[in-house]
Formats: C-alpha cells, sequence, structure tokens
C-alpha cells in the first residue's frame, strides 16, 4: 500500500459531481479533512457586494468550498489543479475566501480573468454561470479556463489525494451509475457515494483518521427560480436551506458574451 502524503494546514475538498435533468441541474460535493480541524458551520445565507451567498464556512480561515448565489451561479472548490503539486510554504491568500470573492461577482468569468494567484496554492473551481458549466483552474503557474457540455454528467475527484488511476476509476464507477437511469436527489446520490467502500479511494472515505469524509453538500438548482442546498455534517446532522434567486439584469447577459469563451486562459 503507497503512503499518502497529506497537507497539513490545507485543507482538502475531494469529489464534486455535476447532474443535469430535465427540469433541474444537481450539484453534490464531498469534503475530506483532518477530523481534528473544528466542525464547520452550517450553510447560511450572506449579504456580498448585493448579492445574496449561500454557504457553509471553515471555522479556521473563515472560507468555503461550496457556494451558490441568487443569480443563480453556484461555485465549487476543489484543492489541486490538474495534478498533484508540491506544496509550497509562501502561500498567502485562502482559496476558501477566494471562493467568497468570486461568488459575489457580477461577472464571474471576468472577476477571474483580472484576479491575481501568485502566492495561491493550485485549485480548481467548477462553475454554474449563466446556465453554463465551466472549469477554472490554477495550476500555480497559470490559470486556466474551459467550457464543459452542461448536457452531460460530470466528476471531479482531487488531484491531491488521488493519483490518475484513481480517479479514472472513479470516473467510471460515477458514469455507470449515471447511465443506469437513477431517479436523482440528495439521497440516491449519498447512497452512490456510500456503495463504494474503499477506506483510501472510496468516495466517503477515512485514511486512518487522518483524513476523513466530514460533510456531503447537495444543491438543486430548479428551473432559474431558487436553489435548495442538503448539507450533512456526517454522520447525520442535516440542514436545509432555500435561496430564490432575483433576476440578471439584460446588460449583464451582454457584458458577459464578451468573455464567455470557451478556450482557455
Amino acid at each position: 500500500m503507497h503512503k499518502i502524503k497529506l497537507p497539513t494546514k490545507a485543507a482538502i475538498m475531494c469529489t464534486v459531481v455535476f447532474i443535469p435533468t430535465t427540469d433541474s441541474t444537481f450539484f453534490a460535493s464531498l469534503r475530506d479533512e483532518n477530523p481534528l480541524r473544528p466542525e464547520a458551520s452550517a450553510p447560511a445565507i450572506r449579504l456580498r457586494n448585493g448579492i445574496k451567498t449561500l454557504s457553509p464556512a471553515d471555522a479556521l480561515a473563515g472560507g468555503t468550498w461550496v457556494c451558490v448565489n441568487d443569480l443563480g451561479s453556484v461555485f465549487i472548490l476543489l484543492n489541486g489543479g490538474f495534478n498533484n503539486h508540491t506544496r509550497q510554504k509562501n502561500y498567502t491568500r485562502s482559496r476558501g475566501l477566494i471562493v467568497h470573492e468570486i461568488s459575489a461577482a457580477r461577472q464571474p468569468l471576468i472577476f477571474w480573468s483580472q484576479l491575481e494567484l501568485n502566492d495561491t496554492e493550485p485549485f480548481t473551481l467548477v462553475v454554474w454561470y449563466l446556465d453554463k458549466l465551466y472549469q477554472l483552474v490554477w495550476d500555480g503557474q497559470e490559470k486556466h479556463q474551459s467550457r464543459l457540455p452542461e448536457t452531460e454528467c460530470h466528476i471531479w475527484s482531487s488531484s491531491t489525494l488521488y493519483n490518475s488511476g484513481a480517479r479514472l476509476y472513479r470516473t467510471g464507477l460515477f458514469n455507470e451509475w449515471a447511465m443506469a437511469g437513477h431517479v436523482i436527489s440528495c439521497e440516491s446520490i449519498l447512497d452512490f457515494f456510500r456503495s463504494y467502500t474503499d477506506a483510501t479511494n472510496g468516495f466517503i472515505m477515512n485514511r486512518n483518521e487522518v483524513v476523513k469524509t466530514l460533510s456531503y453538500s447537495f444543491i438543486e438548482i430548479t428551473g432559474n427560480k431558487k436553489a435548495l442546498m442538503h448539507y450533512l455534517q456526517l454522520p447525520d446532522k442535516l440542514t436545509m436551506t432555500e435561496l430564490n434567486f432575483k433576476h440578471h439584469a439584460p446588460v449583464q447577459h451582454q457584458l458577459e458574451t464578451v468573455t464567455d469563451r470557451d478556450n482557455e486562459f
């Protein structure tokens, strides 16, 4: 068995899935962390820059790893870029606080293009914005933006915890499950996550009480009207919070088309 080298301070966000259906859009996220880290606060609605955001909050840094705002956008963080990296000692910005910042931006893609990320540890952001799906990656040297098909299911596994073989295997498990035609719900996705019982590479995992899955977040976007966030602090502390959307201003759509690019920065 290979030894797992873990960051000593950085939070680790492990697994994200995206599932579109005819009537709704679904996101799910698992947060893997050192179990000695103080328990995160349950999702709450906050007002930032005139935008209401709904997210849990880390008890230490105050950042978040999953957020939805009342413009109908979703932002979910995974630590690491395309591949695992050697952690440096001089990072000065919290990736979780960056999630707060971009979720309070009226034009998040423009915000991303202008964001200064030197001295920031690599990360990936899954973004749902104006009914389009994006993957934003900071690899430690460059920013990358790509548009993903929003009619297909997607899964991400953190490169800081899983090598390419493990990520490929997890993707295969998810694709097989998604093709089986399950009714999508908070419970059905959680059941899927629990179905692969491997302490090291499972979805809900526990690596010798050094890092383990601490929480499960499930977001349902209903049309362009509202989001419902289920938040399960494992094993059984469940909360549900609803956030109603406000209408986008037409000028926002017009401005964003300038930067809505399918290629990478």
